[in-house]
């Protein structure tokens, strides 16, 4: 049998708290953590709140050669940190870095876009020379020194993969974008990488922060997000009657990787398996998934075969649950046609009603909410679901916290454009497939 992949190490960052213990307490009270916005003015957008982190985490001021600077580095090194001390490795590891690896998802260099946009604008309005005679470096310098990008932070994805990679020592890194699958995919793409023989450790993470005028505002565009701006703590509220889109999050989850010989032999506690990964493709609609579900679906069946269980063998599924009307529906749709007649012995919860959309960052905190759901063998509510909607007819966590059996939970991840992975996390068996 092939070496089982196994999770050693989980770290967050999210609206919910700094910190998987911060988080957890978080999800289980049924609370949200979204607020009124302050990262800026939001006056004439329709959304004025987000899921904004509550706290600076605490990190180094630089990692190697990068300067750990702005929110999705400082977000990204803290989770991947705090990973790194779960498992056990963050005062050494005795692989090889050729034998170690980091996939990261993110997408803020749609962030980087918006900021050197805005430095162009503002130089051809101030008169300064022109762009051809002034390198991008210090165009950039010359605007943050004279402060007018609003706090805009200078970064792109590539540079926080390097810096995590940098941080791991690492000697192969890869970032991945698939929009709000990007977390999953690049867990699934580290689990490629231990099953080929590729290395025997990995890093993999998401992390997005996309609270920002324009970013905001092409979403307010879609009419995709909340306009619940009276009551920001409530606007979060997957498969509810009274969902009206979704809120825009913030943060990081990161999880250690390791071939379970690897794992083993230095003694690391294992906290769980990842057992399955499975893609599929919409191919339906830019913004909108296929309304019966058929591309979600697939990802949940290909998932659980990949693990080698049956549908039965499922009991929690952590839901994309984006609390948009058409998502959640679709979602719905798709586990019962991937589930028959168990998806009503399927438990379901969606860590977005807390902490709003983290986009290439919501998968990985499904991860780790999973992990973290096994480990308690309890599934935490779903902050502000009271009442499913029409077509949302599932056994949801509602209000309280639940005790249960979970030896093998889903998670789901379905992002823009139709990608959709989903991950079966299994309770570690040190005894099974021996």
């Amino acid at each position: 049998m092939a070496d089982r992949i196994v999770i050693t190490g989980i770290g967050i960052v999210t609206a919910a708290g700094v910190g998987i213990d911060a988080c957890w307490h978080t999800f289980l009270s049924g609370r949200s953590a979204v607020g009124t916005l302050d990262l800026f003015d939001p006056t004439g957008m329709a959304s004025h709140m987000a899921g904004q982190v509550p706290s600076w985490p605490v990190v180094p001021d630089a990692v190697g050669p990068y300067p750990v600077v702005g929110r999705p580095m400082t977000f990204a090194i803290h989770a991947a940190l705090e990973a790194m001390q779960r498992a056990g490795i963050a005062d050494g590891l005795d692989v090889p870095p050729s034998r170690r690896a980091v996939v990261a998802a993110g997408g803020f260099d749609d962030q980087m876009m918006v900021f050197l946009a805005r430095a162009m604008d503002r130089l051809v309005a101030s008169g300064e020379p022109s762009f051809g005679e002034v390198d991008e470096d210090q165009l950039v310098d010359h605007l943050l020194d004279d402060g007018v990008l609003d706090g805009m932070e200078r970064y792109s994805q590539v540079q926080v993969m390097q810096a995590v990679a940098h941080l791991f020592d690492a000697r192969q890194a890869l970032s991945v974008s698939t929009a709000c699958a990007g977390g999953p995919t690049a867990i699934g793409d580290a689990v490629t990488l231990l099953r080929n023989g590729e290395a025997d450790i990995a890093i993999a993470l998401g992390v997005d922060t996309l609270i920002s005028r324009e970013m905001m505002g092409g979403f307010c565009n879609l009419t995709a997000l909340s306009t619940r701006n009276d009551a920001p703590e409530l606007a979060s509220r997957p498969f509810d009657k009274d969902r009206d889109g979704f809120v825009m999050g913030e943060g990081a989850a990161a999880l250690v990787l390791e071939r379970e010989e690897v794992a083993r032999a230095r003694g690391a506690t294992i906290l769980a398996e990842l057992a399955g990964v499975g893609y599929s493709s919409d191919a339906y609609a830019l913004t909108a998934p296929h309304p019966d579900g058929n591309g979600m679906a697939m990802s949940m069946t290909r998932a659980c075969e990949d693990a080698g269980i049956g549908p039965e063998g499922v009991q929690y599924i952590n839901a994309h649950g984006t609390s948009t009307p058409a998502n959640d529906k679709a979602e719905t749709r798709a586990i019962r046609l991937a589930f028959g007649d168990h998806a009503d012995s399927l438990v379901v919860s969606a860590s977005k009603g807390a902490i709003g959309h983290l986009i290439h960052g919501a998968g990985a905190v499904g991860a780790v909410v999973a992990v973290q759901t096994i480990l308690d063998q309890t599934a935490h509510p779903t902050a502000n679901l009271h009442d499913p909607g029409p077509g949302c007819d599932l056994d949801f966590v509602i209000g309280v916290p639940r005790p249960m059996n979970v030896d093998v939970a889903l998670v789901n991840a379905f992002g823009f454009g139709g990608q959709n992975t989903t991950l079966a996390i299994r309770r570690w068996d040190a005894t099974a497939g021996n």
